[in-house]
């Protein structure tokens, strides 16, 4: 039986495209000083101390940027918070995004918490892709390296979506958070994991498909292998 995905209707269209266009020219501003202002007089974004690269759009409900670094052609967008910290880093091409679907009468009962936490110190490398229906926490210090990982705060039938990743983690190329998911703190996660449920311990190396505690007693900071 096909299944019947809502649809926006023009009117709930009108707001969400002229902001993404205005956020658009922002982001094509030639200095930071510039994007910067655009971003806080035109939207009322909070950002203090912070660059935010060329061709970087963000068109959200809110933002608060303190002393945090974007990098070149990121995309924010949707009916979102978003609040990065102090130190955090964002790198080149990543696109954090909520559809516009989770406004919709049918959905209002639904608890879609629509916001991007990144903590204090980050780094968060190019080319990863955030859902953010739920709501995503990444702890201070921690990193997300390499490319090509995603992270998931919706799907058919999820109560639980938000992802909460502790502080001191590390985690490798192409992993997939599902909704629900989370880590502890000081935890590496190997390349290509897909952490699917509550992994709620700190020190330890977790990796496969679902992934799993492979190692306990593990500092990634210390251990070489």
């Amino acid at each position: 039986m096909p299944v019947d995905f809502p649809h926006p209707t023009l009117e709930g269209l009108i707001v969400p495209v002229f902001k993404f266009a205005v956020a658009i020219l922002i982001s094509l501003l030639p200095l930071n000083a510039l994007r910067v202002l655009g971003y806080k007089l035109l939207f009322g974004y909070r950002i203090a101390k912070s660059r935010i690269g060329f061709g970087s759009v963000l068109a959200v409900d809110s933002a608060a940027l303190t002393n945090a670094r974007i990098g070149f052609f990121n995309l924010f967008i949707g009916p979102m918070n978003v609040i990065i910290s102090k130190g955090a880093s964002i790198r080149d091409r990543n696109t954090f995004s909520c559809g516009y679907w989770v406004l919709q009468e049918e959905n209002k009962n639904k608890n879609y918490t629509r916001t991007l936490e990144i903590g204090a110190q980050t780094l968060i490398t190019s080319g990863h892709y955030f859902d953010l229906a739920g709501t995503f926490k990444l702890g201070d210090r921690s990193w997300i390296a390499g490319v090509g990982s995603q992270f998931w705060t919706h799907g058919v039938g999820v109560q639980d979506r938000n992802i909460e990743i502790g502080s001191d983690c590390y985690l490798g190329s192409a992993v997939r958070f599902a909704p629900g998911s989370s880590i502890g703190d000081n935890v590496l996660v190997a390349m290509g994991s897909v952490v699917s449920g509550k992994l709620n311990v700190s020190n330890v190396l977790v990796g496969g498909i679902p992934a799993k505690v492979l190692k306990e007693n593990y500092d990634w900071k210390t251990t070489h292998e």
